[in-house]
């Protein structure tokens, strides 16, 4: 049996040197399904939040492909999240994967390895499913070491985590670079991401 700390290795690689980045949709109201004033908040920051963002070697990163998963008569909130940002940089959101279609979307990325190949690629998602989505795409718990933060859990409350994801030239997992920050970008940023919590 394999302990919390071994690394395993995911059978399906993912797209050589790409980076994947993923985040949870924005603030939500109390009903609706839009964003709350400081969702909406939260989406224009991210416009600059993202442009300035950099890479594991310091360099900026410049955005490729964005995705969030399809509209739902409760939620628009992933596309909400990062339509201000694909509208500054003039690109088209991905929204062709609903949220708990997870294992599709990883295995879009798979099977077109090549075409995102060395990409740097923005995911929003719902937070019940953006785990599962990354596991399916080779980061979790049982396959990155405790100094990822790598979280078991998504808290309901917690809207400001950043899951970064690097992958190697064979489509496997970096695990020294990989790992779930907080992004300490609005006052409700207080809640660090703990290893396997």
């Amino acid at each position: 049996m394999l302990s919390a700390t071994t690394l395993v290795s995911h059978p399906s690689p993912m797209p050589a040197n790409a980076t994947i980045f993923l985040v949870r949709h924005a603030e939500k109201p109390a009903s609706g399904p839009g964003l709350s004033p400081a969702g909406e908040a939260r989406a224009k920051a991210y416009v600059k939040y993202f442009q300035n963002l950099k890479d594991r070697q310091g360099n900026i990163i410049h955005w490729d492909y964005l995705f969030a998963c399809e509209d739902s008569d409760h939620s628009d909130r992933p596309l909400l999240t990062i339509q201000p940002l694909a509208d500054e940089l003039k690109k088209q959101v991905d929204t062709k994967y609903k949220d708990k279609d997870y294992s599709g979307m990883a295995a879009h990325f798979q099977q077109k390895a090549k075409e995102y190949a060395g990409r740097n690629i923005l995911i929003c998602w719902h937070h019940g499913e953006i785990l599962q989505l990354t596991e399916a795409m080779g980061a979790s718990c049982a396959t990155l070491p405790a100094a990822s933060d790598w979280p078991a859990k998504w808290p309901e409350d917690v809207f400001g985590w950043l899951l970064k994801i690097y992958y190697k030239s064979d489509g496997t997992i970096h695990h020294n670079s990989t790992q779930a920050i907080n992004e300490k970008l609005m006052p409700d940023d207080t809640v660090d991401p703990v290893y396997g919590k």
